[in-house]
């Protein structure tokens, strides 16, 4: 008995079927996790940008405390 006549067909032939929704299912899901993490990516990039906008408050502040020791 070859390897092939063990396997179990599919109606469409070449029993490759369930093969073919395990890879779109994984598939699917690789799609879904991508999706997530580029979710996060843009989290992550607003965040960055959210700090870099504080820290330039920040340096401003600094700025302006050192002008006014300076002038003491």
């Amino acid at each position: 008995m070859s390897a092939a006549e063990g396997r179990p067909r599919c109606r469409w032939g070449g029993g490759g079927g369930e093969a073919v929704l395990r890879a779109r299912a994984e598939a699917a899901g690789y799609r879904r996790l991508l999706r997530a993490r580029a979710a996060e990516v843009e989290a992550l990039r607003g965040a960055v940008g959210a700090l870099h906008r504080q820290l330039e408050g920040l340096r401003d502040r600094r700025s302006g405390e050192l002008a006014k020791y300076q002038v003491r």
